[in-house]
């Protein structure tokens, strides 16, 4: 058993869930596990982030789809840069619908992210 004082020193870096995983879910996680070579933690927070990321992207392709925010917060949203954003309507055949004034959104954020302005 580890003393206290080991204990103390332990930093947790964040917080412990427990699911339960329908049988089908978790031998196809598996399998992937066992082609990767990873341990179960480490590649069930891998596909979660994944996930995340996809869901990001997703939901802020259809908040542009819907006239909702413009291709800057949709790349702002999705964690991507304005490029990457527009390469992903690129690759789903979405036409781009950029005004004047997103333009000039978009050109001030540059500016004031590199202190230019």
């Amino acid at each position: 058993m580890l003393s206290k004082n080991i204990l103390k020193r332990v930093r947790i870096i964040g917080d412990k869930i427990s699911i339960i995983l329908p049988d089908n879910l978790k031998k196809e996680i598996d399998k992937l596990r066992e082609l990767y070579k990873e341990d179960q933690s480490s590649f069930i927070r891998k596909l979660l982030w994944k996930s995340i990321a996809r869901e990001k992207l997703e939901f802020a392709l259809k908040e542009y789809l819907n006239d909702k925010i413009s291709i800057g917060k949709a790349s702002e949203i999705a964690g991507i840069s304005i490029w990457e954003m527009l390469d992903e309507l690129k690759k789903r055949n979405i036409t781009l619908d950029y005004k004047i004034a997103e333009a000039e959104l978009e050109i001030e954020r540059i500016l004031q992210k590199y202190n230019k302005k």
